[in-house]
């Protein structure tokens, strides 16, 4: 892969990070960068289990689809074609890229989400208002809003109160995690602060809005934030509103830390009610199987 990097920084990274060996006229012996021998032709063979996010210039393992620095999403399509070149039986890609066409589209795309950017934070020829339980109001557009959550089409289409309506309540979803919602919907972005701070709340509202993309990013979030203090609220949640990576990385911090959580009150809660027998079911496979 011969690629034009004009960070010097992010082309160390590179080089640190990704197995290469280069291959010139003539070749080169045992004393390769990556130890191996010399071949002939021109241009630069990877053998690489990485990947460049594009939305922060992180690399990121092939085997995930998610970039855990801003939890960006790599699209499922881009997923499963990455997938099938590296099932080659080389395991090999070569590639010759061209990024200054790869530049100018992305800086386009840049440009377009920018504008829907200052279209929500601006609210420019608002037409609808989302109001959360705080009395926070926040200018939006129906068209956006409809065609990105399949609920708020719904409500915008059927003969209910939001159809006519200027104004949305949302009770259940403090002010936050409501705008990073919308922030999402416009441009894709997430904000990695309300994230850490409200990820199981944005959670709460994408499960609620069915969006499904964000859902699995909070998923990420939350999961990575699950500890011993707060396994079992989280677990509750997560259950509520069928997080399958949030529970499983309870079940697994339970399994470890049993110590720690088995004499909660909390604990004792969840064994006492029996109402949620799966969960504990799931926390003695996962104790049996450390074992």
């Amino acid at each position: 892969m011969r690629v034009k990097l004009e960070r010097p920084e992010m082309l160390e990274n590179w080089k640190r990070k990704v197995k290469y060996r280069r291959m010139m006229d003539g070749g080169r012996g045992a004393g390769d960068e990556d130890g191996g021998g010399g071949g002939g032709g021109a241009g630069v063979a990877l053998a690489t289990d990485l990947s460049m996010c594009f939305q922060c210039g992180n690399l990121i393992e092939n085997t995930v689809t998610y970039c855990h620095t801003c939890y960006d999403l790599r699209s499922e399509s881009d997923f499963r074609n990455e997938q099938r070149w590296r099932n080659l039986e080389s395991n090999l890609l070569a590639v010759e890229a061209d990024l200054q066409k790869e530049r100018a589209a992305t800086k386009r795309l840049e440009g377009t989400l920018q504008s829907f950017r200052h279209m929500l934070l601006q609210g420019i020829h608002a037409d609808v208002t989302i109001e959360t339980g705080e009395f926070d109001k926040t200018p939006a557009h129906r068209a956006v809003l409809a065609s990105r959550s399949p609920v708020f089409r719904a409500m915008f289409e059927h003969e209910l109160k939001e159809k006519t309506c200027a104004c949305i309540h949302v009770a259940d979803v403090p002010t936050p995690a409501m705008r990073a919602l919308l922030l999402y919907l416009y441009t894709g972005d997430h904000d990695a602060k309300v994230m850490k701070e409200h990820g199981m709340a944005l959670l709460t509202a994408a499960h609620k809005y069915d969006i499904p993309d964000l859902k699995r990013v909070c998923e990420t979030a939350v999961a990575n934030a699950v500890q011993p203090s707060n396994v079992l609220e989280i677990l509750h949640q997560a259950r509520l509103y069928d997080a399958t990576w949030v529970k499983k990385a309870c079940i697994e911090c339970i399994a470890q830390n049993l110590k720690q959580v088995a004499f909660t009150k909390e604990f004792r809660n969840l064994v006492y009610r029996n109402d949620d027998p799966e969960a504990i079911l799931d926390i003695i496979q996962s104790i049996a199987a450390l074992q």
